[in-house]
């Protein structure tokens, strides 16, 4: 709203000003209300003297009987009462087509080398007069006002007077007229523009196609007031008329859309009667132009209260700053149309005669920058607002992330333990905790022999070993692990007459595995050993490792050359043999196992990257 309030009062500010400068009272000089007219005299030189106008005309001309791009004289006669010694000057207010000025018969200026018919109507008019044109007493003015092709011409508020005085209201007024409708123009170009560009990257946006289209539309409807060009009459009228309307239909469509209403119908006739009164203006032609313009002015009235009224009632709906500004915007608008009207119609006179519509295309563009600003800044706060928000999303996410990892790995620290427990809990029983049973039994039946009792204790003694050395830091080297088992068993198979014929090269790498495998391997290791002891009688005893470096794989062999065992048909049945499978499988390796009665090969393969 403080936007909307100090826009407001930039709007006042410049509306006051705008009216005051339109009605402000020209300098001292001899000005000319009043003039004789020499409807016959149609020569390039100015009439005699001596010759008297038939006629008097306030600056108006309307001959029925003239030749297109025809010209007719005015002439004004004014007293000095001493002789000048400064420069003096003629200034004109306007003239709707060329004008070539004679001060007592002398030619003073001109605005064309010749009568080509040229339309700077709304350039004010100023010529050097020498002092020496000039005497005391009565002077003349004559001026040579070309017409149109129908016959009309006018020219306002001739004032001669000193130079100094002039000029200064000359260029005020060049400025209201000329400059300011060109900086308007250029500010509309610009904003259209950005506009457009910004309609392009957001095409659903349709609010900034229908506000460049009016900008567009405005800088070429203003045009009119400062390009001077020859052109015909008829197609200055289009070049004036046209443009207005679209600019209106254009304009209607994104006070619409800034008000995020939609109404169909209502759009497509505003288009459609644009499309129509271009064709009908096009169609009707010199003759009727004139009255086909004033009815698409009036229509353009209907539109603009309409545009007006619908503005007012969206702010008393929902007062959002961009409609409080928009009805401004409307509201100078339709006032500054209003002016143009009456002074265009002599409802209202002027002596500095500056039409104000080019000036509304400037509070529009001031508004809508004000609104697309107003835009921008809610929309960067919302968007810093959501950075904010995000970063505390973030950051609690974060911090859920790390309390849910930390848990993860307590749960998976508690699972390992776990699984530890059992595979300490599953080789005890299994290994230590059979062996301890059976011995029990065999001591209590009473037909062990002591040498047989020492056997079966440090077979148990290996096996606690073993369950000892998988849980060392060196239990995740397999061959570490080989050579501790080696260490353990050879006294043993050297008591029982077995040799142990150890091939496992000094330099070979050892696979990657975890403790856990490496516990299977030895497992299925002891237990190739054990069944060798128990069942096969070998003499001797080989075990090898043998690593293929291109394929990543390895082969550990257990071999006997005892008299073998049979293999069981149904390998449900042989409880060490399962035992050996299932524990390959857990330890993801191929295991194979050959008997004859030449020995038994029992063939543990797997690869340095199953972990």
């Amino acid at each position: 709203m403080k936007v909307a309030r100090t826009l407001a009062a930039l709007f006042a500010y410049g509306f006051g000003a705008l009216l005051a400068c339109a009605s402000v009272a020209g300098a001292e000089g001899v000005r000319l209300g009043e003039f004789e007219y020499f409807p016959e005299y149609t020569n390039a030189a100015p009439p005699p003297p001596e010759a008297v106008g038939p006629a008097r005309t306030n600056g108006i001309v309307r001959a029925t009987d003239s030749k297109p791009r025809d010209a007719r004289f005015l002439r004004g006669r004014f007293d000095l009462d001493a002789q000048p010694h400064e420069v003096y000057a003629l200034y004109i207010s306007a003239a709707n087509r060329g004008v070539r000025a004679f001060v007592n018969g002398v030619e003073v200026g001109s605005t064309s080398l010749s009568d080509a018919e040229r339309f700077g109507w709304n350039y004010p008019l100023f010529f050097s007069i020498p002092p020496a044109l000039l005497h005391p007493g009565s002077n003349t003015l004559d001026l040579r006002l070309t017409l149109n092709e129908s016959g009309w011409g006018s020219l306002r508020d001739a004032e001669i007077g000193p130079h100094a005085t002039l000029k200064p209201i000359y260029d005020k007024v060049l400025f209201w007229r000329i400059t300011g409708p060109q900086i308007t123009s250029l500010i509309a170009v610009l904003t259209g523009a950005l506009a457009l560009l910004v309609w392009m990257r957001r095409r659903r946006e349709t609010v900034f196609l229908w506000f460049a289209l009016t900008c567009f539309m405005a800088a070429i409807r203003n045009a009119h007031f400062y390009v001077s060009a020859p052109i015909s009459g008829f197609w200055y009228e289009v070049w004036a008329a046209v443009p207005l309307h679209w600019m209106s239909a254009a304009f209607a469509l994104f006070s619409l859309r800034l008000c995020e209403r939609r109404f169909p119908k209502t759009e497509a006739t505003l288009l459609w009667a644009a499309l129509a009164w271009t064709l009908i203006v096009l169609l009707a032609g010199p003759a009727h132009i004139r009255l086909t313009v004033d009815l698409g002015y009036l229509w353009l009235m209907i539109v603009n209260l309409g545009i007006l009224v619908f503005a007012f009632m969206q702010c008393l709906r929902q007062p959002k700053v961009e409609r409080i500004l928009l009805f401004i915007a409307v509201l100078v608008s339709v006032a500054f149309g209003t002016m143009d009207l009456t002074l265009l119609t002599s409802m209202r006179d002027s002596d500095w005669r500056v039409y104000m519509l080019p000036y509304s295309t400037l509070f529009i563009s001031l508004a809508v920058g004000a609104v697309l600003v107003d835009a921008f800044a809610r929309a960067r706060s919302r968007q810093e607002q959501l950075n904010v928000e995000l970063d505390a999303r973030l950051a609690a996410r974060e911090r859920q992330l790390r309390e849910q990892h930390q848990t993860l790995l307590k749960l998976e620290r508690e699972q390992a333990v776990a699984h530890e427990r059992q595979r300490i809990l599953r080789d005890i029983h299994d290994g230590l905790g059979s062996q301890l049973i059976s011995s029990i039994h065999l001591v209590e039946g009473g037909t062990l022999e002591p040498a047989r009792v020492g056997a079966l204790l440090r077979e148990c003694v290996d096996d606690l070993r073993l369950a000892i050395d998988s849980l060392k830091p060196a239990g995740e080297d397999l061959l570490a692990v080989l050579g501790n088992f080696r260490y353990r068993m050879e006294p043993r198979l050297a008591h029982a007459g077995v040799r142990l014929d150890w091939h496992v090269a000094a330099d070979s790498r050892s696979p990657r595995l975890g403790a856990q495998q490496i516990l299977h391997t030895l497992r299925i290791v002891q237990e190739a050993v054990t069944n060798a002891l128990k069942h096969a009688s070998p003499s001797v005893l080989r075990i090898s490792f043998r690593e293929e470096t291109e394929a990543g794989e390895w082969t550990l062999s257990v071999e006997d050359d005892g008299v073998g065992f049979r293999m069981p048909s149904d390998q449900s049945r042989g409880e060490g043999l399962q035992n050996m499978r299932t524990r390959a499988a857990q330890a993801r390796l191929n295991l194979t196992i050959e008997s004859n009665e030449t020995g038994a090969t029992v063939r543990i393969v797997g690869t340095s990257d199953n972990e």
